[in-house]
């Protein structure tokens, strides 16, 4: 695969993994993004300059999918923790409604 293909791919997987974000799809995400990894560890330094631009892309939508990330993961364990309170005062309930 050239440069201009490893490139091309990479950009593919990145809108891949920012429509997984966007569907809270996180596991199909980082699986995406174990693909995309080797491509973008493939890309030789120096580029020109329309291979730039889309390289550029990536970097700032890597950055933009890790806040997303960070939100999602932060909500996620709010979330999770509510759930477990909420489980825990049921039992405390039937606990208490047994006497």
């Amino acid at each position: 695969m050239n440069q201009q293909e490893l490139i091309a791919q990479a950009w593919a997987l990145t809108e891949a993994i920012e429509s997984a974000a966007a569907n809270n799809d996180w596991p199909r995400a980082a699986e995406l993004s174990l693909a995309r990894s080797p491509l973008l560890m493939g890309l030789q330094a120096d580029q020109p300059a329309d291979s730039m631009v889309t390289i550029r892309r990536i970097q700032a939508s890597i950055a933009a999918m890790m806040n997303v990330a960070t939100s999602a993961e932060t909500a996620l364990m709010k979330s999770h923790r509510q759930a477990l309170n909420q489980a825990s005062a049921a039992g405390r309930y039937q606990q208490a409604a047994q006497f």
